[in-house]
């Protein structure tokens, strides 16, 4: 499917954005967002090369090849095996200084190298969307991921102050960045920190998905802000997840449910429970036939599985797993164990 390109996208997210101030939602109601849903998944040795090739261009400053780069993979929609973007790994190994525990002031060298970047190349939207994306994940660092109530004055402080300057950046670099689908996924990122209301939210994810449907993460991060404990109602979540499956179609759409159900009942707790089985089901027989399953996904799949009450695709799952389980998914071989063997005593919701 091609990207559709409805008009200047210059006009389309300025009405974007003046609906987001149309209402804000009050602060406390704001919570953790899933850990790690636009992280990639460290266990596929491809992914960990890839990681280590970009660190390296970004290390010895090789800018230009970094922008080639990007440019190709944007180009080419390239994705690893399980459908991961390779684009979106890209961005997600950019916009860190390795872990969100590293000092301030090794976030604050990561921006400025950013910076230095975006001042080399000034017609780059690269070194733009990844500054965001990490003034996004340096915010949440200084918010830290308890509940509001137990966020300090200069966490919100802090908090607030760098997710507006991740807005500054994205909608200074939107002519720049017209044709990257990861500019939409990090003002998504901003719009869920600064508690758009629904109207604005639905309005930016439906730009997205007409910009490219495929790029399954403005799936996930819709589907993640329609759940209860966001500004969604029961149920909310499951039909959007049907309907947006149903509007990219077939197996590709087929894929975008599994995702969304890895993203939202995968590995914590159950969150959106009318989600189909039987269209997981579905959704992961597309990840194989159209990008081959890695090991994560297996791990993933035998988890919602078991959730779901079905022994015998676990086990079928737990075949091939072997005995090698993700700690991503299972957090401890405890766990993993205790699921294949059917004795999940703890494994609950």
């Amino acid at each position: 499917m091609k990207p559709v390109h409805c008009g200047s996208m210059a006009a389309v997210i300025a009405a974007t954005l003046m609906l987001a101030a149309a209402r804000p939602l009050p602060a406390d109601n704001l919570t953790t967002p899933e850990a790690g849903m636009d992280s990639p998944d460290l266990s596929d040795a491809d992914q960990r090369d890839f990681r280590v090739s970009l660190v390296g261009l970004f290390n010895s400053g090789r800018f230009a090849e970094l922008d080639r780069l990007a440019q190709q993979l944007q180009q080419g929609r390239s994705r690893f095996k399980g459908g991961a973007w390779r684009l979106h790994v890209l961005f997600g190994t950019l916009s860190s200084p390795g872990a969100e525990t590293a000092t301030d002031a090794a976030w604050k060298a990561q921006i400025a190298k950013l910076e230095k970047w975006a001042q080399t190349r000034p017609a780059s939207p690269t070194p733009r969307i990844a500054q965001a994306q990490t003034y996004l994940r340096f915010a949440w660092k200084a918010r830290g991921h308890g509940y509001a109530n137990t966020v300090t004055p200069e966490g919100w402080a802090l908090f607030k102050e760098r997710v507006q300057r991740a807005r500054s950046i994205l909608e200074q670099s939107t002519a720049l960045a017209e044709n990257s689908p990861h500019w939409y996924l990090e003002m998504q990122g901003v719009a869920l920190d600064q508690q758009w209301d629904r109207t604005a939210f639905d309005a930016l994810a439906e730009r997205a998905l007409a910009h490219e449907p495929s790029y399954y993460y403005f799936a996930t991060s819709e589907a993640n802000y329609l759940l209860p404990k966001w500004y969604g109602k029961p149920g909310d979540t499951e039909r959007y997840a049907a309907e947006v499956a149903d509007r990219v179609g077939g197996e590709e759409g087929d894929a975008v449910y599994f995702q969304i159900a890895s993203a939202i009942n995968c590995c914590n707790r159950t969150q959106a429970p009318m989600l189909s089985w039987p269209r997981v089901q579905r959704g992961f027989a597309a990840i194989e036939s159209l990008f081959q399953s890695t090991n994560h996904e297996r791990n993933v799949m035998a988890f919602l599985a078991v959730r779901a009450g079905d022994a015998a695709s676990a086990q079928q799952l737990f075949s091939r797993i072997g005995n090698d389980w993700s700690k991503a998914v299972w957090k401890t071989k405890a766990a993993f164990d205790a699921a294949r063997t059917g004795t999940a005593a703890t494994f609950s919701n």
